[in-house]
This record gives C-alpha cells, structure tokens and sequence, in this order.
C-alpha cells in the first residue's frame, strides 16, 4: 500500500477536535441555564381566558330577549278538517280464476343434435322434457322444454336441478285454455 493512499488531510486533524470541543461546550452551557417556569405561566393565562369567556357569555345570555312561544298546538286544536264523502270500496272479481301453466326453456339450439342431447339427460334426470322447432328471423331453433307443471312449487323443484346442472333456465307462465 502506498503511503499517499493512508494518509488523513491536515484540515480534517484540525476541524474534528475543534468541533467535538464546540459540541461539548454547547452542552455544557445548556445545562447551566436554569429550567422556566413557563408551564405554570400557560396555566395562568389559559383560566384568565377561561373566566374573560365565562364572564362574556353569562353578559350576553343576560341581554338576550325572551323567545315568542308557538301557539302551534292551540291552533291544531281548533281547526277541524271536513272529510269528502267517498264511496265504498268494491273489490274486482276475478274472472272464475284463471289457472296457469308454467314450464322451463332449459336451452335453444341450432343443431337438433344437441337439442337432443340434452332433452335425453334431462328425461334421465328424471324430468318431463321435450323438443319444440320454431323459426326465428329465417332461421329454425331448437328449444328444450320442461313441463309443463300446473304447480309453482314443482317447477321450482325443477328449476333447482337445472341450476344444479348449471343450466340457468328460463321460466314461463302460461294461462289455461278452458
């Protein structure tokens, strides 16, 4: 190693203990001035501006005039209304009960194959599934069907295993013929 590469510059051996001796120095003059009692001056000040405000705010609740009092219930106790005669109410009759029919698309296809396919796993599953053609804009439809069920509460059962074979189906209601 060379000797140029080890050696500190003169003005860092000066500096250093001139600085250290400063700092030092400083400390020691800090600890000789003596602690205020600047606290107890804030506590003194902040319940003078307590009781200037007290003092205020009972002067100004003195000066203050009497609210007016509301002579709102009184005059609700006078008024009378005058109800319109009106006639009694009479219900609509139904029409002799109309009885609905509800069934499910499960699917609409354009190939009759798949339609097909899952008319025959649905009637494996258990349901009443058919197949009915319709043509749409030039073009023929496939539609699987389920049903039909004159009951709510079976074609919700049906409705639940469709949906448990992620098939979201569409229902709809149709009134009877008589």
């Amino acid at each position: 190693m060379s000797d140029s590469a080890s050696r500190i510059p003169k003005w860092v051996w000066v500096t250093t203990p001139t600085l250290a001796v400063a700092f030092i120095g400083f400390i020691l003059y800090l600890a000789t001035i003596p602690a205020g009692d600047e606290l107890e001056a804030v506590k003194g000040d902040a319940k003078k501006a307590l009781k200037l405000g007290v003092e205020k705010a009972k002067e100004e609740a003195a000066k203050e005039v009497a609210k007016p009092s509301y002579e709102f219930y009184q005059l609700l106790e006078n008024q009378t209304v005058e109800v319109p005669k009106v006639d009694v109410y009479k219900s609509t009759p139904k029409d002799a009960e109309v009885d609905y029919t509800y069934r499910l698309q499960a699917g609409s296809f354009r190939s009759a194959d798949d339609a097909e396919r899952l008319r025959a796993s649905l009637l494996l599953e258990g349901l009443n599934a058919y197949r009915q053609e319709s043509t749409v804009n030039g073009s023929t439809w496939h539609r699987v069907f389920v049903g039909p069920f004159t009951d709510r509460s079976k074609m919700n059962k049906a409705q639940d295993l469709l949906v448990s074979r992620n098939i979201s189906p569409l229902a709809l209601k149709e009134p009877v013929k008589k």
